[in-house]
């Protein structure tokens, strides 16, 4: 087992990609695996860090690197951390036949793994948030299928979209526009520079040059017409008011990347004000802006190898899967 010495090596992002059992054994031993509001670390015994590793381990091994540990179990292609939703959870604590007390367990270990897997940039959504008040069935009765706008949900938020003077109302503005109009997911938006910014097309769009960020890759998106123009006037008034920063969305006037927090609390405020059902879309962050672009281009007939190209999909198997949940939802 890892000795508290060794923990550092096994905890960067890149070490969690290569060597994830490691990765988890060193984040449990570590002194800040859990840290109250006021600031205090609280470390787990060694013997709840040992009885975490094993279950961890479970779900690294049948989920993340496929390696089912039953041998009645298929084994299955293997996911990334980011494209890990609440339905692969799921499926995991109802095929392994967890009772209620041992589900919630790991759905709060989860939760703390995602945290801890977002601030390192690798994720930019946490899958397990707030599961453990769920109560899934065998029959999967409560299955959460990924969720995106209509399209007069999608026109309610543009007409919804932040309006005035200022700076700032103006960044929130491109900044939603973006997200809707182009899929990117938080951890790309916030890390957007000035100069990735393409030239408008014959048809009005616009494409981004999205930098590698996390586990991310590097790849281009097209951004829609209606929030390229929005985009072009936010480049315009950036400029008006002297940020300096490259940074397409700085957080301050003097500059500064913006927090994933401040981006889903701008998100939800603009899906509230448009009167977007929260009991139908209960996911009011960015994730669901991204969704959202996926379905739409689908629904365009635009070809799973370009719409995965602008989404920055390393597979086609996670293009694959919005194609379906498309396919679900007009069965309906």
């Amino acid at each position: 087992m890892l000795n508290k010495a060794t923990t550092s090596i096994f905890d960067g992002a890149s070490s969690w990609l290569a060597e994830p059992l490691e990765s988890l054994a060193a984040w449990l031993l570590s002194p800040t695996y859990v840290v109250t509001k006021q600031g205090v670390e609280q470390p787990l015994r060694a013997s709840s860090a040992e009885v975490y590793r094993f279950m961890g381990s479970k779900f690294i091994r049948e989920v993340i690197l496929s390696h089912p540990e039953d041998e009645g179990k298929q084994a299955k292609s293997g996911k990334a951390w980011s494209d890990v939703f609440a339905d692969d959870i799921q499926a995991f604590l109802v095929g392994n036949d967890l009772k209620r007390g041992i589900r919630n367990r790991y759905v709060r270990l989860l939760e703390r793994l995602f945290d801890h897997l977002a601030a390192k940039g690798l994720v930019d959504h946490n899958p397990a948030r707030g599961l453990a008040m769920k109560a899934p069935s065998k029959s999967n009765a409560n299955h959460e299928n990924t969720m995106w706008l209509n399209q007069l949900q999608q026109a309610a938020v543009v007409l919804a979209l932040p309006d005035g003077p200022g700076w700032k109302v103006q960044r929130n503005r491109a900044l939603i526009a973006t997200v809707l109009g182009g899929g990117l997911k938080v951890s790309e938006v916030i890390e957007l520079r000035t100069q990735a910014i393409g030239l408008r097309q014959p048809d009005g769009s616009l494409y981004i040059e999205v930098p590698v960020v996390g586990a991310g890759r590097r790849h281009r998106t097209k951004v829609a017409p209606w929030a390229a123009g929005i985009l072009v006037e936010w480049i315009t008034t950036r400029t008006e008011f002297g940020l300096p920063d490259d940074l397409l969305f700085p957080a301050k006037p003097i500059g500064g990347p913006l927090h994933k927090a401040t981006v889903y609390r701008q998100c939800a405020a603009v899906l509230n004000k448009a009167g977007v059902d929260p009991t139908i879309i209960k996911r009011r962050g960015a994730r669901t802006l991204r969704n959202t672009y996926a379905i739409r281009e689908l629904e365009r007939g635009q070809q799973l190898e370009l719409v995965g190209e602008y989404l920055g999909h390393r597979t086609d198997r996670s293009t694959e899967y919005y194609q379906e949940q498309l396919k679900k939802a007009k069965a309906k």
